[in-house]
This record gives C-alpha cells, sequence and structure tokens, in this order.
C-alpha cells in the first residue's frame, strides 16, 4: 500500500524555542550595549559637570585673590619728599601709612580650612579708610563637617555672610588645600637714617606673598567621579612691615 509524502508547514515547536532562544540572546545583547552606552554618557556628563564646578571655584579664587590688599589709594603706601623748600609754598614730606587691607590670614581647626583677605571696592576719596568696611571682607573656607566650599561676601549683620561656591546638592567637596607662603627682603638701605641690627632700629621689609591651593571633589550622585583642580596666586599688593627711622 503506497503512502503520500508528508510535507511540513510552518515551524515545529524545537525551531520555535531556538528561535526564540537566539532572539532573546540577541535582545540581551543589544540591551547591555545600550545601558552601558547610557551609563558612560551619564558617567562623561557627570565628569565634566564636576570639571566644570570645580574650575569655576578655582578661578573665582584666583581672581579674587589678585585684588587682596588693594587700597584703593597707592599712593598712601608711598613717602613723599616735601616740596618747594625755601619758598612760603613749601610743603613737608608726608610718611608712608599702613596698609590695614594688606593681612591675609590661613585657618586650619577641626572644623574648618579657610583664607580671608580684605581689599577696597571703589576708587576715589571713599576708599582707604583706616579699617576695612564691612562689604569688604571677602574669603573662602571648607566646612569639613558638611564638605561644603563657600565664599565670604561682606559681613552682614555682625556676621560673615558665608555663601556656597559650589552646588551642595552635586558635588561635594572632599578636600580644601590652601596654602600661605611669604618672601620677605630688606629695604633698610633706602632708608635715611641707619636701621638694622640692635641697638638701631629695626629696618622696615618689603614681604612678596604667594597662595597654593587644590580643591578636591565628588558627584554625589556616582562617587566613583573624582575630580581635582589646583592653582598658584601671587598676590598682587605687596606688604610692608616696619618703617624707617624718623
Amino acid at each position: 500500500m503506497l503512502t503520500k509524502p508528508f510535507h511540513q508547514r510552518g515551524l515545529g515547536l524545537v525551531e520555535l524555542m531556538v528561535g526564540i532562544t537566539v532572539g532573546l540572546i540577541v535582545a540581551a545583547g543589544a540591551s547591555m550595549v545600550a545601558v552601558n552606552q547610557i551609563n558612560e554618557h551619564r558617567r562623561l556628563m557627570l565628569e565634566t559637570q564636576i570639571q566644570q564646578d570645580l574650575r569655576v571655584a578655582a578661578d573665582l579664587l584666583q581672581q579674587d585673590l589678585r585684588r587682596a590688599g588693594y587700597r584703593g589709594q597707592t599712593e598712601q603706601g608711598v613717602w613723599a619728599p616735601p616740596t618747594g623748600v625755601g619758598t612760603l609754598d613749601e610743603t613737608a614730606g608726608l610718611p608712608a601709612t599702613a596698609n590695614n587691607y594688606s593681612p591675609v590670614e590661613v585657618t586650619d581647626n577641626s572644623t574648618e580650612r579657610s583664607i580671608t583677605y580684605r581689599y577696597a571696592r571703589r576708587v576715589g576719596v571713599t576708599v582707604g579708610a583706616a579699617s576695612p568696611r564691612n562689604a569688604e571682607q571677602f574669603g573662602f573656607k571648607w566646612d569639613k563637617a558638611t564638605h561644603v566650599l563657600y565664599a565670604r561676601v561682606g559681613i552682614v549683620n555682625g556676621r560673615d555672610n558665608w555663601q556656597p561656591v559650589i552646588d551642595p546638592d552635586i558635588v561635594e567637596v572632599t578636600n580644601f588645600d590652601v596654602e600661605l607662603t611669604e618672601q620677605s627682603t630688606d629695604v633698610g638701605e633706602f632708608c635715611a637714617q641707619a636701621c638694622g641690627a640692635a641697638p638701631l632700629p629695626a629696618c622696615p621689609k618689603h614681604v612678596v606673598r604667594q597662595v597654593s591651593f587644590s580643591i578636591e571633589g565628588k558627584a554625589l550622585h556616582d562617587r566613583n567621579v573624582k575630580r581635582t583642580v589646583s592653582g598658584v596666586e601671587r598676590l598682587r599688593s605687596d606688604r610692608i612691615t616696619g618703617s624707617c627711622p624718623a
């Protein structure tokens, strides 16, 4: 007895299962590639943001330090000789006055690390006061407990007005190192009267100052993203200590 040949139509169960398995493997591989690309893109964006935020803070610190010690009337720091000697218009010489804007302080204790300074904000007759005004007090502070970097913008109601420099909800500042170095030069040779070692009065000194700093931070949303920026700034307003003997 002859039988008709059997012709299979469609897919068998085994073939269907194999096809689904292969499809799932391909889809899983594509998903992993997509997830990796998204994570890498997110990480790159975080690294860029952290770098930009720290760089902006460093630039702000450097630009502000360049003004430290500026008194607005630099002529007050230079001795002026008498004029019109022997005439009716004779005027006495004017001695140089101390610059109360020149001090720069670095503080490092259990709660904070900071650098504070002062500079005049305006020019003309309103600057060069005996004491810097509340609006002329500046500086930067790192709070060791909260890991936030602040900038001092004057004194308000008798208290330092500290404002965050970097968004604390995005970046955690893990360290802020700041170092003030000074190099002094004896300028007694320019005095009219002798000075130097005892029993002579001490000679004035010209002090050149430089600030080195570094800021370290990491992203709050991915603590593996860390960056560090650093800089060096020479203070343009040098400090003169002492004075020539009268």
